[in-house]
Parts: structure tokens; sequence; C-alpha cells
């Protein structure tokens, strides 16, 4: 998470943060700065428990490691947060996730749990642009327009494509989100014309 991310994050916000990116010193930066924190992280830490909460979840303590810095760097203080664990479907991996919402009954585990896997979907999303539509490793466009312009092309086709999946499972009464990109990607492609093989301006001649 770099500095320009951090200035532009304040009071109401919630940070959902992929494993890789904890630091007990940037949670505390978050936390100043006002906002909750929802993040996964390694099962070897925060396993200070310290009280099991009615719905599965704990609160724990995490302090700094001591041989995570140089001899003479100030450490962070440690820092009280709430744990929640468990299972996707059909996988064995525990998912860990510590949060600063420390209220069970106002923010009850069980929807943490299904607001942070939530946050695959924009991963999805890259991967579907990226992977499956764009099919180039690169953007062809060799000016700063023309890039703005085709990545904006490919945003539209996106949206027309996720917007045609939702129609469809409408009127199928299905879970858009359950429905293959790259199936409705094909079919979108197999009812395109084919452009033609002249020039607009030499047939107006």
């Amino acid at each position: 998470m770099s500095d320009e991310l951090e200035a532009h994050i304040g009071p109401g916000s919630l940070v959902l943060a992929d494993r890789g990116l904890w630091g007990l010193a940037r949670w505390h930066r978050l936390r100043d700065r006002g906002a909750h924190l929802l993040w996964r992280i390694e099962r070897r830490k925060a396993r200070r428990v310290e009280d099991v909460l009615p719905d599965g979840s704990y609160l724990a303590r995490i302090e700094a490691n001591k041989h995570s810095k140089a001899a003479g760097t100030i450490k962070a203080p440690p820092v009280r947060v709430r744990v929640i664990e468990y299972r996707v479907d059909g996988q064995a991996d525990v998912v860990r996730l510590i949060t600063s919402l420390l209220d069970h009954e106002q923010y009850p585990a069980a929807e943490l749990a299904a607001l942070y896997a939530r946050r695959w979907e924009i991963e999805l999303v890259f991967d579907e642009i990226k992977t499956h539509q764009r099919g180039r490793p690169v953007l062809r466009s060799q000016t700063p327009d023309g890039v703005r312009q085709e990545v904006y092309a490919h945003l539209i086709v996106h949206h027309a494509t996720r917007d045609l999946l939702n129609e469809a499972a409408r009127l199928h009464q299905s879970v858009a989100e359950r429905t293959s990109f790259t199936r409705a990607l094909n079919v979108v492609r197999r009812t395109m014309i084919a452009p033609g093989g002249f020039s607009p301006l030499r047939a107006q001649a």
C-alpha cells in the first residue's frame, strides 16, 4: 500500500487488504486517520488470545516482532484486534482475518467474512479484461491519447458484456456471478459483424 493511497483514506473508511500488506506501523497510521481495517493475515500472527466471542471470533494482541527491525529502531506499540477464521467450501486452508471492528454484535463474523470475500470481485474483473477479453500482452496504441482510448474501449466492452450477463441471469432466474464471462464474451464475438475490407474515405470518393 503506497503513501499516496494512504493519503486518501479517512474517517468512515473500511480498508480491506490481502496477506503481505500487514504492518503494525501501517495499522496504527490508518487507525489514526479514523479508518477501520479488515485484513487477511498469516496464521502465525495474533496468537495471544485474550477473549473468545459468542460468534466464534476472538480478541487477540499483536506486538512488534523484536527480531524484525535493526537495533535502535522505534517499534510500533501493540494493538488489540479481533480475529475471524473460516474455510471456503471445498478448500482445506483456513482464511484468517483481523479487524479493528471489535463489536461482534454490531459486526458479526459471518458478515465480515462475506464482505472480505467480495474483495476478490475486483481481481476477477481485472482477470476478465486482461486475460480473456484483451487477448494481447500489451496495448497496441503508441501514443498517450491512443492508450487512453484503447483502455476506455476495453472498459466499455467489459461493461456491456457484464450487462448482457446480468440480463440473461435475470431472464433465467440465475446468478450472474456464476455465469461464465468467457462463454458470454465468445457469444458476443460470434455475433459481431466482421469489418469491411475497404477504407471509408475511398468508398466516399
